[in-house]
């Protein structure tokens, strides 16, 4: 059996940059990138940078602040600056203390395996030396140098992947661009999507700029994009143009259109996202150190290292990476409080990285006392909670224990004891390391864990989501900016998801669904089942992306307590998925009763 997040099998990642489900794309589009995340998903790690004309600003314009919570590189916009006024201020931009080594230097002591720098943000000025417009870093200021040149020449020496940000939808600058209507008429209403203003952008503009900095900066790791795109044919244009220049290049899934079906190599979650329990797609979250992403000088909520390190193997922990961002300010130097933060937490991961670096993810579910990654079979026991008693208990490892030690010294071994489910880690009396101890448990075979058992509340009704599914076949759990977490990707009748109920009330219940179906899928037909007990049903639709709605199975007449095994899987075969199933649940009747829903 495959839990959600299994060890055994790994992490399942997704076709990478197929077609939203169900269209179709022409035959140029590599489907197989899987090869491509190797890098990706070992690395972990990663710096933002964003960094702009905005640096400059600080957070201020004429007098007037952006507020502390609100995003400083967002001042053009969040003040309506006039984009005659903001071209003035970007000529002033001079940054002389800049000093791409000091930057890697930094992100590589801290840990950290990648940099994503802004090449584009929103309002439209290149941090690079672009032909496709003189209103780069290089015309347009005194400063007469390529940032990303020397950026990515460092990383290559150092070692660290290069990669960029580019905001292809936004554009506060062009007046074909999307976001600005304080200076342009471009409040389209419905021709917003096809509008000819903004296709004119896309192609004289940011298809052009991309292929600069594809063609011009040497390897680039992944394109990380920004806001979106209005349709799927307009996201896949720009999915088809980073393969065409380099095929190994990533691209973030923010390429496509935020409420419709995923396009993209990897899937980002919100800003500052953390999805509870993790994903079968490999994801990374972006979370910057501060309220704000570029630098403004009002600003000085710091996260502290102890959070950062927590952060990162919670990340870890659940699967997926962490792109922690910087904003510099606009002379080229980064804050002292960032550098200071950053050379603390990566003190942690020089004496504690392999417990981070090449890890999948955690197979227990929430664990009360801190964070466990797994390596091939070897457990990391990332400890946030030490424990008063000295015992930390593990419950559901089904392999037996052959060597336990801390990471900091492997020599001192420490006693394991197995009592049924429960196992049990004798621990020195003081914690070894701050704000994490890690221990390493070595076990025999590959790391095998007991299938989770969801328990009923008081009331006798249980809630069945991806947290506690084990997906079979194609069947994922699955994450959308809209949507959230659901269940999909299933096509066939070897595609199903399961979860296990102990049911100790005997009694009638009654069974609901909750999912989301496109119109073209509707009337495929899907089988639940619990014990000996089968309901075949039909999918509806209302015709729309991730908008959820609940429907009745049916009853069941649960005869003793046990453990039960409910089943969802489609009923017959087909290219289109069957639904995004968002959960289940089963309730007692006389419970049901009295949130007015009828009984049989």
């Amino acid at each position: 059996m495959r839990l959600i997040i299994s060890i055994i099998t790994g992490i399942v990642l997704f076709a990478c940059t197929a077609q939203p489900d169900n269209q179709t794309g022409p035959a140029e589009v590599d489907n197989n990138r899987e090869q491509y995340l190797d890098w990706f998903k070992d690395s972990k790690f990663g710096m933002f940078i964003h960094w702009g004309p905005y640096s400059n600003l600080a957070g201020e314009w004429n007098g007037k602040q952006v507020p502390v919570g609100s995003n400083a590189e967002w001042i053009m916009k969040n003040l309506k600056i006039p984009v005659t006024e903001y071209r003035e201020l970007a000529r002033e931009m001079n940054p002389v203390e800049f000093n791409a080594r000091e930057w890697v230097e930094l992100a590589k002591s801290t840990g950290m395996k990648y940099i994503v720098i802004t090449a584009k943000h929103h309002d439209g000025f290149a941090m690079y030396h672009s032909k496709v417009t003189p209103y780069n870093i290089v015309d347009w200021t005194q400063f007469k140098r390529d940032p990303l040149k020397e950026l990515s020449d460092e990383c290559r020496e150092a070692g660290i992947k290069f990669c960029v940000y580019y905001s292809h939808r936004e554009d506060w600058d062009h007046p074909g661009g999307y976001g600005n209507n304080w200076d342009y008429d471009n409040d389209w209403g419905s021709d917003l999507y096809h509008h000819e203003k903004f296709e004119k952008y896309l192609e004289e503009k940011a298809k052009p700029q991309l292929t600069e900095l594809l063609t011009d900066y040497g390897p680039v790791g992944l394109v990380w994009f920004d806001r979106g795109m209005y349709t799927p044919e307009q996201g896949m244009d720009f999915v088809r143009l980073v393969n065409s220049l380099q095929p190994a290049t990533l691209i973030n899934g923010r390429v496509g259109h935020y409420n419709q079906e995923f396009i993209g190599d990897y899937q980002s979650t919100n800003d500052n996202g953390m999805p509870p329990g993790g994903l079968e797609e490999y994801w990374e979250t972006p979370q910057t150190l501060n309220q704000t992403w570029g630098y403004s000088k009002f600003d000085k909520s710091w996260k502290s290292p102890e959070t950062i390190i927590c952060r990162l193997a919670e990340v870890v922990s659940r699967g997926g990476n962490y792109l922690l961002n910087i904003g510099p300010q606009g002379n080229g130097e980064i804050p002292d409080t960032t550098i200071t933060i950053f050379r603390k937490a990566g003190d942690w991961m020089e004496r504690n990285s392999e417990s981070i670096y090449g890890t999948t993810a955690n197979p227990f579910g929430e664990l009360s006392w801190g964070y466990c990654t797994v390596k091939n079979n070897r457990l990391f026991l990332l400890i946030r909670d030490w424990p008063a008693d000295g015992k930390l208990n593990i419950e559901g490892l089904q392999n037996q224990v052959k060597n336990a030690y801390p990471l900091s010294d492997v020599s001192s071994k420490l006693t394991v004891v197995k009592e049924g489910e429960i196992t049990y880690v004798e621990l020195p009396a003081k914690a070894p390391d701050h704000p994490l101890s890690v221990v390493v448990l070595e076990v025999e075979g590959a790391v095998k864990v007991s299938p989770r058992v969801v328990t009923p509340d008081a009331e006798g009704k249980a809630e069945l989501n991806y947290l506690t599914a084990d997906t079979k076949g194609e069947a994922k759990t699955r994450y959308n900016r809209k949507g959230g977490f659901h269940i999909s990707k299933w096509r066939g009748p070897e595609d199903s998801v399961e979860w296990l109920i102990n049911i100790d009330k005997p009694g009638k219940y009654q069974l609901k669904i909750d999912y989301a179906a496109n119109s073209d899928w509707e009337g495929k037909e899907y089988e639940v089942k619990i014990g000996n007990h089968s309901y075949r049903k039909t999918v509806v639709s209302d015709g729309g992306y991730f908008n959820y709605r609940e429907f009745p199975v049916g009853y069941i007449d649960i005869v003793e307590s046990d453990i039960y095994t409910l089943t969802v899987r489609p009923m017959g075969e087909g290219e289109k998925y069957l639904m995004h199933l968002r959960s289940l649940s089963i309730e007692p009747v006389e419970k049901a009763k009295s949130h007015g829903w009828g009984v049989e």
